[in-house]
């Protein structure tokens, strides 16, 4: 296995998965469509982004995403705060 599908946030603690596996496979999700992507604010979704950016360190291997597909309850602003952030983070 190279890459663990979905890291879902409402049932899994990223940060304790990371610090047990991030050394030997990559993670894809931890932005939660059943939590912060369509219950959350902007500001919400950004700081989710950073957070979870920031546990997977210089050495990567997080593809920072939305665990599953959009459902039409999420708002738009927080689809473009997703966006955003993942552009912001990579320039700062």
């Amino acid at each position: 296995m190279d890459v663990l599908n979905p890291i879902q946030p409402e049932c899994m603690d990223f940060k304790e998965i990371h610090d047990t596996y991030g050394d030997r496979i990559s993670f894809h999700g931890t932005i939660g469509t059943q939590s912060v992507m369509p219950f959350g604010t902007p500001k919400d979704v950004r700081q989710k982004v950073f957070e979870n950016l920031d546990i997977a360190g210089r050495d990567g291997g997080l593809y920072a995403c939305p665990t599953h597909l959009l459902e039409p309850e999420v708002p738009v602003e927080n689809v473009v705060a997703y966006i955003q952030a993942c552009i912001d983070y990579q320039n700062k």
